[in-house]
């Protein structure tokens, strides 16, 4: 490589850690930058300086004095740009719009039942191009869609190469597309849910998406683990329970078949906070349902902790629905786990039915972000 090529890489570089930065810190200032990242202070300046023109950077005032000049405070511009979280899922789509620090501008939530047939991915588009151009938000800078799907993607084949729960085999992505006149990258749906709920995170963490379905993630030092294939984190599908319930995958046993959050409805989606009402009332049913669910997920969570030694984020949409619940649930955990007395390498997931949108828009922001 050129040494002239060479020095615009780590310019590039030094750039987008900077950018980071800022997107993470939400404010900070020229100095903490300098000590924050290892940088000279001309490095930063010149960094800066190039991102405020770019319009992704602005100052927002000062900080109070410590007895020199007053340090400008850093934050990102808002109005900058925007970007589409879409989770699609067997019967619902989710629609997220959201500024490029993250914060959700507007959001629509519908049934919307998936079928692999032209008709539905013609639908899909104009209910996307209809709620990014409907309203008064800005979004004539849009990004692009990030793109939550359940199943197991290979992106440098652009396919949905298999989902159990939507039934479908070897899907180009395309298909999802080809009606949506904007930029896209795609990822599972578990993907995206632990890269808003995990990433960042300095230490290695399992993320349970506990939904309609039971996915997960693992990150290690703050990187993904994909897998050689693209499967890991299917702790769904770990059997727990020997010839026990038919999960929708065919085996018997499944995690899955024991703590999808349909397992608390009765297969209906919809009707979670009934469930959670009832418990919360002392219907000697719904406790008895949701005693068993505590303990099969705590055999899960024992079994990973066993495997990964790592902390665990309980996320989805009964993610948030445990955190009031951690007394009896880590009690379990115990039982199962006599190598760890303290249990608080478990927490829960902050976003619940709305993290994997979010993950998926912010992956996009994430690629803009490189991209600078």
């Amino acid at each position: 490589m050129h040494k002239e090529a060479i020095i615009s890489d780590v310019k590039r570089q030094n750039r987008q850690r900077i950018a980071k930065y800022i997107l993470e810190k939400k404010q900070t200032s020229r100095q903490e930058l300098a000590k924050a990242l290892g940088y000279s202070m001309p490095t930063v300046f010149a960094n800066v300086n190039e991102l405020i023109e770019q319009g992704f950077v602005c100052e927002a005032g000062e900080y109070g004095s410590t007895g020199g000049r007053k340090a400008k405070v850093l934050t990102i511009n808002r109005n900058h740009r925007s970007v589409m979280g879409l989770d699609i899922t067997k019967r619902h789509i989710r629609m997220l719009l959201l500024d490029i620090t993250g914060e959700i501008l507007k959001e629509d939530y519908f049934r919307f039942p998936y079928e692999d047939e032209l008709e539905y991915y013609q639908k899909l588009g104009q209910y996307v191009c209809q709620f990014i151009e409907s309203g008064e938000e800005n979004t004539k800078n849009l990004i692009g869609v990030g793109i939550s799907l359940p199943g197991i993607i290979v992106p440098d084949r652009g396919l949905l190469q298999r989902s159990h729960i939507l039934n479908v085999t070897d899907v180009s992505l395309n298909r999802f597309t080809q009606n949506i006149p904007y930029p896209a990258i795609f990822d599972n749906d578990a993907n995206c849910a632990a890269y808003v709920e995990v990433s960042g995170e300095r230490k290695s963490t399992a993320y349970f998406s506990l939904s309609n379905t039971v996915g997960g993630a693992i990150y290690y030092n703050g990187i993904l683990c994909t897998g050689d294939n693209y499967k890991s984190g299917e702790f769904g599908h770990m059997i727990i329970r020997p010839g026990g319930r038919t999960c929708y995958c065919g085996k018997k046993g499944c995690l899955d078949a024991y703590c999808a959050a349909l397992t608390l409805t009765n297969g209906i989606d919809d009707h979670l906070e009934v469930f959670f009402d009832n418990l919360a009332e002392g219907n000697s049913h719904a406790e008895e349902v949701w005693d068993d669910y505590l303990d099969n997920l705590a055999i899960a969570v024992s079994n990973i902790r066993m495997a990964f030694d790592c902390n665990i984020v309980l996320g989805g949409y009964i993610g948030g629905y445990v955190e009031q619940y951690m007394v009896p649930f880590t009690d379990k955990v115990r039982m199962y786990n006599n190598f760890d007395t303290d249990t608080n390498y478990i927490t829960t997931g902050k976003y619940k039915r709305l993290s994997s949108a979010i993950g998926a828009a912010r992956l996009l922001v994430n690629q803009y972000v490189d991209s600078l």
